[in-house]
């Protein structure tokens, strides 16, 4: 039993196709950025919707412990988890400079070092 094709021809589409025109156009895409940009706004973690342009990510686990403390403290503050994260560990790290800059000194090291060949 072949039945007939609905008609949609009464359906309004206008909107919708408006809409998908103004997405895919290109005047609505953000530009490249330069690689000078790229880093000042992957430091600040303004990436989002830049081409070229995006923050380092890793995935981490937590202990359901510190997980709870950075969603909370960071809800506190106002910031994301994200950001709370980060500036903790920038605290850190700025507790810590003459460590960190000795540990860099050590992997420099280790990475020019040749290999024994035997």
């Amino acid at each position: 039993m072949a039945g007939k094709k609905p008609d949609f021809s009464g359906i309004n589409t206008g909107r919708v196709i408006q809409n998908l025109e103004q997405a895919t156009a290109p005047k609505g895409q953000q530009g490249t950025v330069t690689p000078q940009e790229a880093k000042e706004r992957a430091s600040k973690l303004k990436t989002q919707g830049r081409k070229g342009c995006k923050a380092v990510r890793i995935n981490m686990a937590f202990t359901p412990e510190n997980y709870d403390y950075i969603r909370v403290m960071a809800r506190m503050t106002g910031k994301t988890m994200t950001s709370f994260a980060n500036l903790a560990i920038e605290k850190y790290r700025e507790q810590n400079q003459e460590l960190y800059a000795q540990a860099r000194e050590i992997i420099a090291g280790l990475e020019d070092e040749p290999e024994d060949s035997q």
